[in-house]
């Protein structure tokens, strides 16, 4: 009878014999390159491509913001007395909206000293500021002033104004023209800005564009003649969170119309 030990060596007989270890190391590696290679075969620059991103929600609210171009003298620039950087009255207006979930682009193109007839600071007048500064995509254009037109004719005043709308209809073609006018700092106001803003708001009826009359209106009238600074010309950065708060609702109004 075969020993158990026999039954061992006769069944070694027939075992498969084992791949040498680097045989096994050697296909394994060639697989490999075999399957990198056809990765870089798939992409067109024989690198591997990373997957495509689609385009951020931010980046698509930038493109949907509507923008609003402000047209004025140093009201809308801001002063010593007030409104240098974040309060001003239009740094306040776009963090409003902001803060309201619909955001805007504003753009200030301001000309401190300037109007529709007189040279500012700059030396330009509104309707020379605006073909040189004014965006051909702006949604809303609202003029804001001014007072430092003085006292001029009637015939001149109105001409000025009405050009100047004009002018903005072509050079923002698909923009709505706001017209908010000339603001005193009390009620006291001197006929000859009161006779301007007459003739101002005769070229915004004709223009058919909307007329924002301030003076009508009371702005910085009675005890918010205080929010006019010591030189008692400009705004105090309190001034400028009430005309905030005096234009912010215009152009809402105005940027919700858009959509509709």
């Amino acid at each position: 009878m075969p020993t158990r030990r026999g039954n061992h060596t006769a069944s070694a007989r027939f075992k498969r014999p084992r791949a040498p270890r680097s045989l096994l190391l050697l296909l394994l590696a060639v697989l490999a390159g075999l399957i990198s290679a056809y990765a870089l075969s798939q992409s067109g620059t024989g690198q591997a491509q990373e997957p495509q991103t689609p385009v951020s929600t931010a980046a698509a609210l930038e493109e949907t913001r509507a923008r609003i171009d402000v047209l004025g003298d140093s009201y809308v620039a801001g002063s010593d007395e007030g409104g240098k950087g974040l309060s001003n009255w239009t740094s306040l207006t776009g963090t409003r909206f902001y803060e309201d979930g619909n955001p805007v682009e504003l753009n200030p193109v301001a000309q401190p000293g300037s109007g529709y007839i007189t040279r500012g600071a700059t030396g330009l007048v509104f309707g020379e500021a605006a073909n040189q500064f004014l965006s051909p995509e702006a949604d809303v254009v609202l003029v804001f002033g001014s007072r430092n037109d003085g006292r001029q004719s009637d015939a001149a005043m109105y001409e000025a104004a009405r050009s100047l709308y004009m002018d903005l209809q072509t050079l923002a073609p698909k923009a709505e023209i706001i017209v908010v006018g000339p603001v005193w700092v009390d009620a006291n106001v001197p006929s000859s800005i009161s006779a301007n803003n007459q003739a101002i708001a005769r070229a915004a009826a004709d223009a058919k564009v909307r007329y924002v009359d301030a003076l009508a209106e009371g702005w910085f009238a009675g005890s918010d003649s205080t929010l006019i600074g010591t030189d008692g010309v400009h705004p105090t950065n309190a001034g400028h969170a009430y005309l905030a708060d005096k234009i912010y609702p215009i152009l809402a109004e105005t940027v919700a119309g858009l959509a509709r």
